[in-house]
């Protein structure tokens, strides 16, 4: 009895994990979408006209976004939660082994995540025609929330052109969507490094 017990609650939290994880990931797209929804129809050609600049820089990407942003900890979550409910309902697996293979799996994909994501933010918002020391000392919009020690993204206009780029804080302090911050300056890959605006 104490065994179908602990299988049912162990059930139900992977349960959790995987709504939970859903839930975030939906709400961060949700908020960037929003963030993002003024500036659509600029930031698209935007995109088109950057990606070129992918190829090129791709190599200095994927060490800039940090495994603790919102998109791999809702990855993380999510896949947690899936694998343990195949393991266990699925697959009638031990609940410590189900514990085991979820925790693995979830966090092997999370960091294949966090690498992809992070090359197609640069890949997306690269640009080739502004100089990146032309960059240092203008406001730009966070759209994407910075998380402590990881990637967001920020919006900017330069040489009547506005650009979207991924971006981390001088301090990898938090910056919350919505912040006005000031480029310090554009570090490898594309990836802008900013800093709150003095009020």
């Amino acid at each position: 009895m104490l065994d179908s017990l602990n299988v049912s609650a162990l059930n139900c939290f992977y349960f959790g994990m995987l709504a939970g994880g859903l839930v975030f990931a939906l709400g961060t797209l949700l908020l960037s979408g929003l963030s993002d929804g003024g500036d659509g129809g600029g930031d698209g050609a935007d995109a088109g006209g950057d990606s070129g600049d992918g190829g090129g820089d791709g190599d200095g990407s994927g060490g800039d976004l940090k495994i603790f942003s919102p998109v791999t900890l809702a990855t993380f979550m999510a896949v947690f939660g899936a694998v343990g409910l195949i393991c266990t309902v699925g697959l009638g697996l031990d609940a410590r082994l189900s514990l085991l293979i979820a925790g693995l799996v979830a966090a092997a994909v999370s960091l294949a995540v966090a690498a992809l994501y992070g090359r197609l933010l640069v890949a997306l918002h690269g640009s080739t025609d502004i100089r990146e020391s032309d960059m240092a000392g203008i406001e730009a919009l966070v759209t994407t929330p910075i998380p402590a020690d990881g990637l967001g993204t920020v919006l900017f206009e330069i040489s009547h052109e506005r650009l979207s780029r991924p971006a981390r804080s001088v301090d990898n302090t938090a910056i919350a969507s919505g912040t006005t911050v000031v480029i310090q300056q554009a570090s490898g890959g594309n990836v802008l490094i900013v800093r709150p605006r003095q009020s």
